[in-house]
């Protein structure tokens, strides 16, 4: 018998204890009345209520081992189906959190940044119009951020900053 077995087992011993205790407790009330009142039809029904109460105390605990067994089949399922999930997960690459891979390695070393007075305003304003990302680089650089700030602040790469940085020198 496993684990829940015996729980429900034990449940159900609980609960028929219960129902001892309380037709203990009903019979020396009774007894305490008879002694007072005579009353043969008062303990008939006494007896008929408890017995009632056992068919009823019987009844639930067998009502709450099937649900317990049923929930324990359930949670063994959500188990094992919680373990192929972390199998499956566990047997996937493992991706790197980046937005981008850039193809070329970057450097430890930090470059120093493009001068600022390499980048004009009409160039920063002409980048605005293509990609605002793009101008939002040019203008940090020109406030003389190094590329590793403007990486971090645009959500590029290092290695991108430079050669966006690299192409608007070119082009101007």
């Amino acid at each position: 018998m496993d684990g829940w077995g015996g729980m429900v087992l034990a449940i159900e011993i609980f609960l028929l204890v219960a129902g001892w205790l309380l037709f203990q407790q009903a019979k020396t009330e009774l007894t305490a009345r008879m002694a007072q009142v005579p009353v043969i039809t008062e303990i008939k029904e006494l007896k008929r209520v408890i017995a009632t109460m056992l068919e009823q105390l019987k009844v639930e605990s067998s009502q709450i081992s099937t649900q317990l067994e049923v929930r324990c089949l359930e949670a063994r399922e959500l188990i094992n189906a919680l373990d192929r999930k972390i199998d499956e997960v566990q047997r996937l690459p493992v991706k790197s959190p980046s937005r981008r891979r850039s193809t070329v390695p970057e450097p430890h070393e930090e470059p120093s940044p493009i001068p600022p007075a390499a980048i004009t305003d009409n160039e920063a304003s002409s980048h605005q119009n293509g990609n605002p990302r793009h101008a939002e680089v040019l203008a940090l650089n020109k406030k003389g951020e190094t590329t590793a700030t403007i990486a971090q602040r645009t959500g590029y790469s290092v290695g991108e900053v430079e050669m966006i940085l690299s192409l608007n020198s070119n082009n101007g």
